[in-house]
C-alpha cells in the first residue's frame, strides 16, 4: 500500500493561493433564455477599470451573524402520523415546553367556590292555623302550577335528556373504534413499507390514495447513510412537508421501520427557530468514524444564507437534533442555487475528515466550504464555466487506498438553449481543476428548479453513477465502470408504482429516492446493470 507524500495537506480542501473568481466577475444575459453565463468582462472609465461586482478573493472571510434565524416562527406544523388522531386538522399535540411539565402557563382550571345557602334569603314559612286565631283555618290555597324545565314538564325533560345521553355515548364509542382501526392500519402499513421488512412483493404495497397534500409541491430531497459498530445500516431522508417544515425520515436495517422527526417543530420553541425557504435546496451527509456517528443537513433561509441542523449523537440519541452554527460563518448562495454535501475522509489515522458543502456564490462561481474553516471557501468551478442556478452533486473519490479526493458535478451553458452536465475532479487542490473536467451529458435543458443531479459509488468506491433529472422529466446519466465512462440515455424504475419524479437523491450506498405523486419512493440500484432501479418501498407517508 503506497503512502501519501510527506507534504500532503492535513485538510484536503485547503485555500487556493490565487482565486480564479477574481477575474470572472460579470454576468451577460443571453437574449434567448433567462440563465446568465458569468464571463470575464470589465468596464474602463476615465482610465480606471471597474468591475460590476466587488472583488472576491480566495478567502471568503465572514462575520458571525447576530441573528441566525431571522423571521417569524413558522407554523402551524402538521405530521401525517397525527392526522388520524386529530381529524380536525389540529396537527401536532401541544408539547411540554415548560419546566413544570405543563403545556401552557396558567392553564389550570379555577376551582369552584361558594358559601352555604342563607336561609334568610327565602321568604317566611307558610302561616300556621294559630296565626288566624281560635280554630280558624287558613284560607284555601290554589294548587301550585306544575314545575317545568325549559318549558317542558320535568318527566318529559328527563326522558329526552336520557335519550340524548345514550346517543352521545354511542357516537363516542363509534368514533373511538374507528380511530383505533385507522391507527392500527396506519401502523401496519408503516411496518410493511420498511425496506425488506415484509414478505409481499413491492407491487402489493398500497399507494397513497389520500387527496391531502403531504409534501410541499416544490420540495427537494436528500439522503445519507452510515453504519454502526454492530453492522446495522442507518439511512436518513430529508424533505419539506406541505407546511414548509423540514422532515427527517430515519430507517435502520435492524428494526426496518421508518420514523419521523419534524426538525422545524423541534426548534419552534427555541431561540433559533428554523425558517427555511419554501423549496429550499437540501444537502445531507453522515459520518461513522471510530465512536462518532453524526448526520447533518444543510438548507437556505429566505436570505439565501446556508443554515444547518445536525444529529450529533445519531447512535444513542437519534431523535435529538440541534442547530449547527457553522462556526458563525455566513455563506451566501445564488438565489435559487442548489447545494451538495459529503463527509470527506482525509489520510492519516488521526484525521477524522471534514464536512464539505458545495454551493454557488452570488457572483456565479461554485465554491466549497469545509468544517475545518467554515468561514473560508475555495473556488472549485469558475464563473465562466458554470450556469446560473446549476444543479450540484458531490461524491468522494479514491486516491490509491485513500478516500480523500472528490468529484463535483455541475452544469455549463453550451448554447443559448442547452447546457452540459460535467464532472470536475478535486486533486489535493482546486487549482487547475478546469483541466480535469469530464463531459457527462450534452444538450440537456438549462437549469430550472425541477432539474437536479445526484451521484453515488459502489464496488469499494471503484464504480460510480452520475444521474440527472432534467427539467423535461427525462432521467439520464453516466456510469463509470472502473475503466471507462458509459453514457446512459434512459433509466428503468422497475416493479413500483407509476412515477412522475419532481425531485431525486441518492445516498452513498447506491439507494435512490424520489418524490412522485405526493409520495417518497425508495429504489435500489441494480449494480449489474446501472440503468435499472428496483423498487424497495414507500418512505413517506
Amino acid at each position: 500500500m503506497s503512502q501519501p507524500p510527506d507534504n500532503t495537506p492535513y485538510s484536503t480542501l485547503e485555500v487556493s493561493t490565487r482565486d480564479p473568481e477574481t477575474f470572472q466577475k460579470e454576468v451577460i444575459h443571453y437574449p434567448d433564455h433567462s440563465y446568465p453565463q458569468a464571463v470575464p468582462v470589465e468596464q474602463a472609465t476615465g482610465g480606471a477599470t471597474h468591475s460590476y461586482y466587488s472583488p472576491e478573493t480566495a478567502k471568503e472571510v465572514v462575520n458571525p451573524s447576530n441573528n441566525l434565524y431571522p423571521g417569524v416562527i413558522p407554523g402551524p406544523y402538521k405530521d401525517a402520523n397525527y392526522a388520524a388522531a386529530y381529524p380536525n386538522g389540529a396537527g401536532y399535540p401541544p408539547s411540554t415546553i415548560y419546566s413544570d411539565g405543563s403545556a401552557y402557563p396558567n392553564s389550570a382550571y379555577p376551582t369552584s367556590v361558594g358559601s352555604p345557602i342563607n336561609s334568610s334569603a327565602y321568604g317566611p314559612a307558610p302561616l300556621g292555623a294559630a296565626e288566624y286565631g281560635g280554630g280558624q283555618q287558613p284560607p284555601t290555597e290554589k294548587a301550585a302550577p306544575a314545575r317545568t324545565i325549559w318549558g317542558l314538564p320535568r318527566r318529559t325533560f328527563f326522558i329526552i335528556l336520557g335519550v340524548v345521553i345514550l346517543i352521545i355515548i354511542a357516537l363516542v364509542v363509534g368514533i373511538a373504534a374507528g380511530l383505533s382501526s385507522k391507527n392500527h392500519s396506519s401502523d401496519s402499513a408503516d411496518s410493511a413499507e420498511s425496506s425488506g421488512s415484509n414478505n409481499s412483493s413491492p407491487t402489493d404495497q398500497p399507494s397513497n390514495s389520500t387527496d391531502e397534500k403531504l409534501i410541499l409541491d416544490n420540495s427537494k430531497i436528500t439522503a445519507s447513510n452510515w453504519t454502526d459498530p454492530n453492522g446495522v445500516i442507518h439511512r436518513t431522508v430529508f424533505f419539506q412537508d406541505a407546511y414548509n417544515s423540514i422532515i427527517a425520515r430515519r430507517w435502520d436495517s435492524k428494526n426496518k421501520l421508518w420514523k419521523t422527526n419534524n426538525l422545524t417543530e423541534l426548534m419552534a420553541a427555541t431561540t433559533t427557530p428554523l425558517n427555511p425557504q419554501p423549496g429550499t435546496p437540501l444537502a445531507s451527509a453522515s459520518k461513522d468514524y471510530k465512536q462518532t456517528f453524526e448526520t447533518h443537513v444543510w438548507f437556505t433561509d429566505p436570505g439565501n444564507v446556508i443554515r444547518s441542523m445536525a444529529s450529533f449523537d445519531a447512535l444513542n440519541r437519534p431523535d435529538s437534533w440541534d442547530n449547527d452554527t457553522l462556526d458563525g460563518a455566513r455563506l451566501e448562495t445564488w438565489p435559487g442555487g442548489q447545494l451538495a454535501a459529503m463527509w470527506q475522509r482525509c489520510w492519516g489515522a488521526d484525521c477524522e475528515g471534514t464536512w464539505v458543502v458545495a454551493y454557488q456564490r452570488p457572483e456565479g462561481a461554485i465554491k466549497t466550504a469545509n468544517s475545518s474553516t467554515w468561514a473560508t471557501a475555495t473556488v472549485a468551478v469558475e464563473s465562466k464555466d458554470v450556469a446560473a442556478n446549476s444543479s450540484l452533486a458531490i461524491i468522494p473519490k479514491l486516491r490509491g487506498p485513500w478516500l480523500d479526493r472528490l468529484e463535483l458535478v455541475s452544469e455549463r451553458v453550451s448554447s443559448g438553449k442547452t447546457g452540459s452536465m460535467r464532472m470536475t475532479s478535486y486533486d489535493d487542490t482546486w487549482n487547475g481543476a478546469d483541466k480535469r473536467v469530464t463531459e457527462l451529458q450534452e444538450d440537456i435543458p438549462l437549469p430550472s428548479p425541477s432539474q437536479q443531479f445526484a451521484a453515488t459509488r459502489w464496488d469499494n468506491w471503484n464504480q460510480a453513477l452520475y444521474l440527472g433529472l432534467c427539467s423535461d422529466g427525462k432521467t439520464e446519466g453516466n456510469h463509470w465502470d472502473g475503466k471507462k465512462m458509459n453514457s446512459i440515455s434512459s433509466f428503468q424504475f422497475k416493479s413500483g408504482p407509476k412515477t412522475n419524479f419532481t425531485a431525486i437523491a441518492m445516498s452513498p450506498d447506491a439507494m435512490f429516492y424520489g418524490i412522485s405523486n405526493n409520495e417518497i419512493l425508495e429504489y435500489s440500484l441494480d449494480t449489474s446493470d446501472p440503468s435499472n432501479f428496483n423498487y424497495v418501498g414507500r418512505v413517506y407517508p
